[in-house]
């Protein structure tokens, strides 16, 4: 079953990333290189008895110099989301394997206090500076693990920065969806426990009224690493050679939201709530 999932790891379809290029002279460089200030804000929720409960906020404000791009920027941060086209999969090293911009060119800015709040509960983000371990990328992160109940599913969430380094106070809210416990999956005869049988297993769910075009509900099948990428319109499926003997399958229900403010040319709030499956395969 191993060696076959090898042989056609190679043939699975993946989206070539696409990095934004900035027009210069002929070596490719600006005369004047320019700025542009990302911000990335992030929930991440994850349910189920085969991992068990977790949760983490975090947020980036990146400064990026020409020529870098933005999606770059992000990916040298770690604050990218690297996904194969709709309807297909791949495996999830080949997604980051992509070029990346010079560390030297992305800063992370000092922006205050971060704090977010939901449901009545208010989290604050911890600032820490680096390089604390390598000198790879330079400013501040900021980040939070917290119990699920401090960030909860399906609510409206507060975002509020301080400012500094000359990005203003901001202050945003965005919709988080539910977790995708709706997400039904053939072969699931009881919760968080998957008979896989057959040459695929289908996925249906409803899609919120909230939800935009950009929402997204993608698996990761492990512990073969194949990420796969639903095709929308409430349904898809994953072929089961990408499934050892056994393992777990992590079912990804991915919503963005735009963060508009001042001083802020691309932003965005990011909710990417998960739910754990174990599987068999028969």
């Amino acid at each position: 079953m191993r060696l076959l999932l090898v042989a056609l790891l190679p043939l699975v379809p993946v989206l070539a990333g696409c990095a934004g290029t900035v027009g210069g002279n002929a070596d490719g460089v600006d005369a004047e290189a320019t700025a542009t200030t990302s911000a990335v804000v992030e929930v991440e929720r994850t349910t189920g008895a085969a991992e068990g409960s977790r949760a983490e906020a975090s947020a980036r404000f990146v400064r990026v110099t020409a020529p870098s791009s933005v999606n770059d920027a992000l990916r040298v941060i770690g604050a990218s989301v690297d996904l194969p086209a709709r309807g297909t999969c791949a495996t999830i090293a080949s997604l980051g394997d992509t070029a990346m911009a010079p560390a030297s060119l992305v800063e992370l800015l000092d922006v205050g206090e971060v704090t977010l709040q939901a449901d009545g509960a208010e989290t604050r983000l911890s600032a820490r500076q680096l390089p604390d371990v390598t000198d790879v990328v330079s400013g501040v992160v900021y980040s939070r693990a917290a119990e699920p109940s401090l960030l909860p599913a399906g609510t409206t969430y507060a975002v509020h920065v301080a400012g500094g380094r000359g990005l203003e106070p901001i202050d945003a809210t965005a919709v988080a969806p539910g977790d995708p416990d709706d997400v039904r999956i053939t072969g699931e005869d009881v919760p968080g426990a998957l008979i896989a049988t057959g040459s695929t297993i289908e996925l249906s769910w409803s899609t919120p009224s909230y939800a935009a075009n950009d929402d997204v509900v993608y698996v990761d099948v492990r512990p073969n690493g194949v990420r796969c990428t639903m095709d929308g319109a409430g349904r898809g499926s994953v072929s089961t050679l990408f499934f050892d003997d056994a393992g777990t399958l992590v079912v990804h229900r991915l919503h963005r939201q735009a963060l508009v403010a001042r001083g802020v040319d691309s932003g965005e709030i990011r909710f990417d709530f998960a739910r754990t499956v174990s599987y068999v395969r028969r």
